[in-house]
């Protein structure tokens, strides 16, 4: 009999606008389904702080979704820890969780995570917890909300319940650690690509011609969340520096606003950028892939850990390469010729912006990036580490355990 795995996430494809979590978990999900996995996915009906799913079950690409109503998806989209408490979740989580051989956390707090653990344990299926990014201290408000929620939710208890934790980085294996994760907990299952999007590349050419920026124009670009957290700011700053050598760069910024955008207009308006800076709406599927294409460089300086950024490995398998803070590497990148990686100050990363802007070896670089990108990070490769992890935890449930299950229920 197949493997059935129940993952519980906040939200879930196609809620693209929330970031590289969703759209990772999805492409990870659909590679085990590939694999023989049932993956079935208890998530909010959210698809963003307007719209919901109309569907309380569905189905993508041999997913099984069941979607929980939310009270607000505008409180749920603009605080979270208020807002996102899908009704009827934790009802059917204590209902029907022994029917499954394993249980996937996805992201690190929230309601969801404390249901799926207390339906877990009661019933002895093994958790696997992946916090894709969301386990590190936030920034301004977020800082002290997760300490005080590690305190007042216990934490350090789930970790210790936890079969296996997934650390995307070595520096996310380290916050396990803090929270008191045994070494033998800890797995390193990187990041990566839908291959899919990026064996056939668009040819170059056509977003520039559609938002009005000329072939020649260097053009630096960001895709993700308007965030605080992302640097925008630092980006921008950095920019202005640049611009002093290359006055007609044109800095592109793709997403959905999360509280960032006036900050941004603000920014550019007292650097004088009014003219070099476009900000676009959200872009998926191929949309996003012409994008990637035509920059020629990819730029995130975020402020906070977030440990591996999606949209940069997409970058990179597209061959461009990119400038990234430390909170937001892509480990190897640097290695394989794909970028540069600095501090998060203005000054540094204007350096390594007009590195890679003026490297006469940056196609190639580019291109040698990709190949590597391509051949070790994808999502077929992660799945294949997944695969492993919860065959292993599935194969090691102690005696008795399917006879406690039928109890439960």
């Amino acid at each position: 009999m197949p493997i059935r795995i129940l993952r519980v996430i906040p939200r879930y494809a196609p809620a693209w606008r929330y970031g590289g979590s969703v759209r990772y978990s999805y492409d990870l999900d659909t590679a085990l389904v590939r694999r023989g996995f049932e993956i079935t996915v208890y998530t909010s009906d959210q698809i963003d702080e307007r719209r919901r799913s109309p569907h309380r079950r569905d189905h993508l690409e041999g997913v099984e979704i069941h979607r929980f109503r939310n009270p607000s998806n505008y409180l749920a989209s603009t605080a979270a820890w208020l807002g996102l408490y899908p009704l009827g979740l934790r009802g059917d989580l204590r209902a029907h969780v022994g029917h499954f051989d394993l249980v996937h956390v996805t992201e690190a707090r929230g309601p969801h995570a404390r249901w799926a653990f207390a339906a877990a344990h009661a019933t002895g299926v093994p958790v696997v917890w992946s916090p894709l990014g969301s386990l590190a201290d936030g920034v301004g408000i977020r800082k002290p909300y997760r300490r005080l929620y590690d305190i007042v939710h216990h934490t350090p208890r789930l970790v210790a319940e936890a079969g296996a934790l997934v650390a995307q980085s070595p520096h996310e294996a380290g916050l396990f650690s803090k929270l008191g994760a045994r070494a033998s907990q800890i797995r390193i299952i990187g990041l990566g690509v839908d291959e899919r999007w990026f064996r056939d590349l668009p040819g170059r050419g056509h977003f520039r011609h559609a938002v009005g920026i000329e072939p020649a124009a260097p053009m630096v670009l960001f895709v993700g969340r308007l965030h605080a957290t992302k640097g925008l700011d630092v980006l921008l700053k950095a920019a202005a520096i640049v611009k002093r050598r290359h006055p007609g760069l044109q800095v592109v910024l793709i997403g959905w606003d999360h509280g960032a955008l006036r900050a941004v207009r603000r920014v550019s308006r007292s650097l004088g950028l009014e003219e070099s800076v476009k900000v676009l709406p959200p872009a998926f599927e191929v949309a996003r892939i012409q994008a990637y294409v035509d920059a020629d460089v990819f730029a995130v300086a975020a402020t906070t850990y977030e440990e591996t950024s999606l949209a940069a490995m997409e970058a990179v398998a597209c061959g461009t390469p990119c400038v990234l803070t430390r909170q937001c590497e892509v480990p190897g990148l640097e290695a394989v010729g794909g970028g540069v990686v600095t501090d998060c100050n203005p000054e540094a990363f204007a350096a390594g912006l007009r590195a890679l802007l003026t490297d006469p070896n940056r196609a190639s670089r580019g291109q040698s990036a990709r190949r590597a990108i391509l051949a070790w990070q994808t999502a077929e490769r992660s799945a294949d580490a997944y695969a492993q992890l919860f065959r292993e935890l599935v194969g090691t449930r102690v005696p008795g355990q399917e006879q406690r299950v039928a109890l439960a229920q």
